[in-house]
């Protein structure tokens, strides 16, 4: 029968449902070589036993389980594996956390505003000469031009 208030066996030892004994015993023993705790210890021994000693209830097990569950990916830990990040020890100007006293309103608004309000002087020629559609026509109009468009 199922436990209800634990996790499931599939889940606890990392493992896919159609997992066969031998890898169910290899994963349950280095698990419980990795345990950090008795609890963890405990845990990884009662999965394995669920799984091993009765097919009904490793049915059942199976049936909860999502179908293709992989809880290890193999793929992302060989991309990860070479591209983690090292370590970095910061100096402490870097580890304090400014406040909300350390803020200074007035200068924050004048570099906003300065930022709002900066603009250069238009180039007024530049719009009026600079025009990207060229008339068809020149002054003066003809009256053919006029008439007949």
């Amino acid at each position: 029968m199922i436990a209800t208030d634990k996790p499931n066996p599939f889940q606890v030892l990392q493992l896919a449902t159609s997992a066969t004994l031998a890898e169910i015993v290899s994963q349950a023993e280095d698990l419980h070589l990795l345990a950090r705790s008795r609890e963890d210890e405990m845990l990884v021994r009662w999965a394995a036993e669920q799984l091993r000693t009765n097919q009904r209830t490793r049915l059942e097990y199976e049936l909860f389980e999502l179908p293709d569950t992989r809880y290890q990916d193999e793929e992302w830990e060989t991309f990860a594996r070479p591209y983690r990040r090292k370590d970095t020890h910061l100096p402490d100007q870097f580890l304090v956390t400014p406040t909300v006293a350390d803020i200074d309103p007035l200068a924050l608004l004048d570099l906003l505003l300065g930022e709002l309000l900066a603009y250069e002087k238009p180039d007024l020629e530049q719009a009026i000469n600079g025009s990207p559609v060229v008339p068809k026509y020149s002054l003066p109009l003809l009256e053919e031009e006029v008439i007949c468009g």
